[in-house]
């Protein structure tokens, strides 16, 4: 999707499930950026394009229906359901802690999924949410950091949430995955400063991790998409990018025993 006039400026705003432009409320520089492919830490593992997966036969989460109650902010205190995947803060078993920087803090997964996987919502405030993001120039899924959850999920600039786009997601898929993808947004804020970065965590359906992948902070949209050679059930996403990140248009395949 192509961003609106506004990305340049304000990737958030505060209507919070619209398919329509941004409103007037605006969170100022928050979210945001593509990254480099760095090396992936176990065989098996392949970046393919985000097109090899949207050409085969495939579900999309585009998150342009509400699939549950939310505030009016857009936040959603416990897990999003789709077709095919269900998608929360973490994995049940893991800890959910917070990593502080000298760009931010943000949240960070210990420890290994516990079985049967599961997921699990984050605190109150600091959980998830969705909204428009003009980045994407559609709604998109934003996870929210530690900060959203301090008392009671401090407003920033716009009404959103402190945190936004700080705070780790999974993704967890009714069957195996021999083929993913998604887009990410993500902004790297701070010129001249550190940059932050995006860590991916790739589970099969006994809770082992396949691989994990590292990426450097950029500024604006990636599309992303692997195959392996272990079907997939599972995907941690956590940041250290100061500008926070987002996700829309995640693919999954519909014949996954295809792959």
């Amino acid at each position: 999707m192509r961003p609106t006039a506004e990305a340049d400026a304000q990737p958030y705003v505060r209507a919070a499930f619209s398919r329509r432009g941004p409103g007037r409320g605006v969170l100022a520089a928050l979210l945001l950026a593509a990254l480099p492919a760095g090396p992936l830490s176990a065989d098996g593992l392949t970046e393919i394009s985000f097109e090899a997966v949207e050409t085969d036969p495939h579900r999309a989460v585009t998150f342009e229906e509400m699939p549950g109650p939310a505030r009016a902010d857009g936040q959603v205190e416990g897990d999003l359901r789709f077709d095919g995947v269900t998608i929360g803060k973490r994995l049940a078993g893991q800890d959910l802690a917070e990593r502080v920087t000298p760009e931010g803090r943000f949240d960070v997964l210990n420890g290994a999924p516990e079985m049967p996987l599961a997921v699990r919502p984050g605190p109150s405030g600091a959980n998830l949410a969705l909204t428009w993001h003009t980045g994407f120039g559609s709604n998109a899924l934003v996870p929210i950091g530690p900060l959203g959850g301090e008392d009671g999920g401090a407003r920033a600039v716009g009404g959103l949430p402190e945190g936004m786009g700080d705070g780790a997601v999974v993704l967890l898929f009714d069957s195996g995955q021999w083929r993913l993808a998604l887009r990410l947004y993500s902004d790297h804020v701070s010129p001249g400063r550190p940059r932050g970065g995006l860590h991916l965590c790739f589970w099969d359906g006994e809770g082992r991790m396949i691989a994990s992948e590292d990426r450097a902070a950029q500024t604006g949209t990636i599309s992303l998409g692997w195959q392996s050679n272990v079907p997939i059930r599972a995907v941690t996403i956590t940041t250290t990018d100061p500008g926070g990140i987002a996700l829309d248009d995640i693919l999954h395949q519909t014949a996954p025993t295809t792959g």
